[in-house]
């Protein structure tokens, strides 16, 4: 029916332009409806068949629109979409590749995790100190000779011998006679017993504090001559 309706002579009924919005459409056409009906006093004798022709053409205008999305006569604003192809790569793609927002989130806090881990291994780890050719490894310190039952320290003190040290920290890892270094951590000697340490968080050593008590002071034997 559409084909055959006047759609010029329903937009000059309404007194609009064939772009006009359909809010604008339906109140002409309300407005018009209301000027015709027969209940009105002082409409023309032809007043019923002019409505009914204005309502069939009101109903072809409606359906246009429904089939179309726009008022017959009026400028289709939007283009239809250029064919694409049938399946997108992002559609072929499998949906067990996607990955997850949260297990992203997991896979960052473990590496995370292990580089903290290497970053504390590498500090913790001892660097062997650097020697020039030729030259001589600087002596360690000398262990005097002590009694088997001296060895038995729970924790390294003042006085305490250089095998005293080796037993309760192991072999230190740079230093000479008079200072062994466990790499943060050191110990000092003199005449072969212990005068001064320290003990890093980093590289703990055998000990009770982090460094001699302030108030105690290590005597070297008599015969000492360093």
């Amino acid at each position: 029916m559409a084909a055959d309706t006047d759609f010029v002579a329903l937009y000059q009924e309404l007194g609009l332009a064939s772009g006009c919005t359909l809010e604008a459409f339906r109140q002409a056409y309300r407005k018009r409806v209301g000027l015709l009906h027969p209940d009105r006093q002082g409409v023309p004798g032809n007043a019923a068949n002019d409505l009914q022709r204005l309502n069939a053409m009101y109903a072809a205008a409606m359906e246009f629109h429904r089939r179309h999305g726009r008022l017959p006569g009026a400028t289709q604003t939007h283009a239809a979409p250029a064919p694409g192809p049938a399946h997108s790569p992002k559609e072929a793609m499998p949906a067990n590749l996607h990955v997850p927002p949260r297990i992203n989130r997991w896979l960052l806090a473990l590496l995370a995790i292990l580089l903290v881990g290497f970053l504390i291994q590498s500090m913790l780890t001892p660097i062997e100190p650097a020697t020039t050719p030729g030259t001589p490894a600087a002596p360690m310190a000398r262990t005097p000779a002590v009694a088997p039952s001296t060895l038995a320290l729970r924790v390294m003190t003042l006085g305490s011998t250089a095998r005293q040290v080796r037993e309760l920290n192991g072999e230190p890892v740079s230093g000479w006679e008079q200072r062994w270094e466990y790499g943060p951590s050191f110990v000092e000697f003199r005449c072969g017993l212990v005068v001064d340490w320290y003990s890093s968080p980093l590289r703990p050593l055998r000990t009770d504090t982090e460094r001699p008590p302030a108030s105690t002071t290590q005597v070297p034997p008599k015969n000492c001559k360093e």
